[in-house]
């Protein structure tokens, strides 16, 4: 599949989606980056803010399975990835799946669970397997892709869990929704009325192997030395502040690069230029840093780090 194709595709699935989840053009434009990069993907957010609906959204339009996993404190790892069950006809045990085995799956509230279950998905968004009773089991093969989208809470609410720094940097993107605009809240309400009921009905507008071909295009787009050295200068220079105890893994110099050249070919580009890298800079590295003590207390955020980073890293010249 041509960058063209692969643009245009992009765009009427923004569009569809777009015309029910309102004001939210920006947040669904990275999502689909983020799943054209082939990357999991971290919502942390209050409730209510269409999370779900989002995630539900993008599975229906591209033509994918999506299972939704509800996280709580007694969810165990085997109602993730299924279990072995003895087959009395067959004096044998049979392997059940668990929703795990799908193509996007949404964890939701997954920071309600203990530490034990979300560990549980590690394997999953590292490996791209499972393994139950000493057996392996693949998530994805030809033309079937596999994404988490979790939903987190913020830690200051009850009952939540934090997540370990390993399986925080698993996640390509960390993305905020936030409040609706005053207009688009009213927009919302008049779209509810209009539809005569509470579901939203998503058209589809790719199947699972043209999406897959989508995130293969994303392989076409070149990265010059340039662009590389650029990455590699803001993600080493996150390790250098004083502000923060651990900078971004070199993953996430992998991620950058890899929502760079996503939004590249939105932008109907077979090559990156140093905007893009600085547009997604925030989303693939906030969530991968652990601030001192002192910088989290002040109400240092680790969005300003990356903004403070960008600005003193030198911008190369645009190709």
């Amino acid at each position: 599949m041509i960058i063209e194709q692969t643009a245009e595709l992009s765009d009427r699935i923004l569009k569809e989606i777009g015309n029910h989840i309102i004001g939210k053009d920006t947040t669904l434009r990275l999502v689909m980056t983020a799943f054209l990069a082939d990357g999991h993907v971290l919502f942390e957010d209050y409730p209510g803010l269409a999370k779900t609906m989002i995630c539900r959204a993008f599975a229906r339009a591209l033509g994918c399975e999506f299972k939704r996993i509800q996280f709580t404190p007694d969810l165990l790892p085997q109602d993730l990835t299924g279990s072995e069950i003895f087959n009395q006809k067959t004096n044998d045990f049979q392997f059940k799946r668990g929703p795990i085995f799908s193509d996007i799956i949404l964890a939701d509230e997954i920071n309600r669970a203990t530490p034990k279950t979300q560990s549980a998905l590690l394997e999953a968004m590292a490996e791209y397997q499972v393994t139950v009773g000493g057996t392996t089991y693949q998530l994805t093969g030809d033309t079937k892709p596999f994404l988490v989208v979790a939903t987190q809470n913020p830690l200051e609410l009850e009952g939540t869990f934090a997540l370990p720094e390993a399986q925080i940097d698993r996640f390509l993107a960390k993305i905020k929704i936030g409040y609706p605009s005053t207009q688009a809240e009213r927009q919302i309400l008049t779209n509810r009325i209009n539809r005569q009921k509470k579901m939203f009905d998503f058209k589809r507008i790719t199947d699972r192997e043209t999406f897959w071909n989508m995130q293969q295009s994303v392989e076409k787009v070149h990265v010059s030395d340039e662009i590389k050295e650029y990455i590699v200068a803001i993600v080493q220079k996150t390790r250098d502040m004083p502000q923060v105890k651990v900078g971004s893994s070199p993953r996430g110099s992998l991620d950058l690069m890899a929502l760079a050249r996503a939004n590249a070919m939105i932008n109907k580009r077979d090559y990156v230029i140093p905007q893009d890298v600085k547009d997604l800079a925030a989303s693939a590295l906030a969530h991968r840093l652990v601030l001192e003590i002192g910088s989290w207390l002040s109400g240092t955020s680790a969005d300003l780090l990356i903004e403070k980073v960008l600005s003193e890293v030198k911008t190369p010249r645009k190709e």
